[in-house]
């Protein structure tokens, strides 16, 4: 009888534990993971927060949320998620590829990974708190996949790499992408105060600049020389000559529009005064770039650059290729379908409602409050 009774007990024991792990429902502290890592959800939640913002600067209607529009044919909230959890995945993809190649992060680049987090936590780390994004997610997500990312394609295409790049294909490459170019700047505001020159002031430097880029080209002064004649006339303290290369094509933005479509149209050696947006006047010298490949190359970063800037759309396209049909990674569907692009909608818009199925989750189902996440 006292067999039975402990029998008995022992059954109604399972039972009791098999009731509150159904009550308890799923551990929603991780997105994905495999036998090696698991990647906790702050990450996720980082990730849609990331493509959430990438939709956005994509979005063809400026004029509409959104979450309203199409982003490359597919419904804004679903191209987000998709790119959350794709992303998510490549954690997992990028360190299993750290051990494929033999490759780790050294004290250094471990040590620059940490600052570069905790760096960047300055600026974000309030908004990510709000969302449940622990900083150590964070730097999962960010930092350390980041430098793991650029580890394994330097194994792949820089010196001593699978797939090397020949020397002779990056100075090709660059020679055919990229400008070189000579400047002297002149804002036409205070740089300090933010006051604006006068129009007499403002004439004369387009005066001056316009002489000079005539003397330049009729071989009677170098850019140098400019430069220091208008160190002379306006008195500054240090010369204003700046020198630079650049792939337009890759990097749109990084000057003004008139400076980049100056150059387009000029000739090598060929000077020209740029008048950008009223901003800035600008004198302008296009070099002749085949004089500058070997520098660059010289130069460890510069030519770093130059290679990512050759291959790293093919490299992103392999990363997706190994996430999209990668075997090892559990999913936390339960936890990952609490979070919706939605959540990200500022407050005080009212154009996308957040319905009883998408609410922004509580920290309850999150990262709990992110003290205590699985990191």
């Amino acid at each position: 009888m006292k067999r039975l009774k402990k029998c008995l007990a022992a059954v109604m024991a399972l039972a009791i534990m098999a009731t509150a792990t159904a009550c308890g429902g799923t551990d929603k502290t991780w997105a994905v993971k495999n036998d090696n890592l698991t990647v906790p959800i702050g990450a996720y939640i980082y990730n849609l927060y990331s493509a959430y913002q990438q939709a956005d600067s994509q979005k063809e209607d400026g004029s509409k949320p959104v979450l309203e529009q199409q982003i490359e044919g597919k419904d804004a909230a679903a191209w987000i998620k998709d790119n959350a959890l794709r992303q998510t995945k490549s954690i997992l993809v990028i360190d299993d590829k750290m051990k494929e190649f033999g490759l780790s992060l050294t004290e250094d680049e471990v040590k620059q990974v940490s600052n570069q987090t905790a760096n960047n936590w300055t600026y974000i780390g309030t908004d990510m708190d709000t969302y449940g994004v622990a900083q150590s997610s964070f730097n999962l997500a960010y930092s350390d996949y980041y430098a793991k990312y650029s580890k394994v394609f330097d194994a792949i295409y820089n010196k001593g790499g699978t797939q090397e790049v020949p020397e002779a294909d990056i100075k090709d490459y660059f020679v055919k992408n990229y400008t070189a170019f000579s400047y002297v700047l002149a804002s036409q505001y205070d740089m300090t105060t933010g006051e604006a020159m006068s129009d007499d002031e403002v004439e004369q430097v387009d005066k001056d600049f316009k002489e000079y880029a005539d003397k330049i080209n009729a071989g009677e002064m170098t850019i140098q020389e400019a430069a220091t004649a208008y160190q002379t006339s306006s008195g500054q303290e240090t010369q204003q000559l700046n020198t630079g290369v650049e792939d337009f094509v890759k990097n749109p933005s990084s000057y003004p529009e008139e400076f980049s479509a100056a150059l387009n149209s000029m000739k090598n050696g060929e000077a020209r005064m740029v008048d950008a947006a009223g901003m800035y006047k600008i004198l302008l010298v296009k070099e002749d770039v085949t004089a500058k490949v070997q520098e660059q190359l010289d130069n460890d970063t510069n030519r770093q650059n130059i290679l990512i800037a050759m291959k790293s759309d093919e490299f992103k396209d392999t990363m997706n290729k190994w996430t999209d049909e990668y075997q090892g990674a559990t999913v936390n569907e339960g936890a990952i379908k609490d979070y919706n692009p939605t959540m990200f909608v500022p407050k005080e818009s009212s154009s996308v409602p957040v319905s009883s199925e998408e609410e922004a989750p509580s920290s309850e189902g999150g990262e709990e409050s992110s003290s205590s996440e699985a990191a």
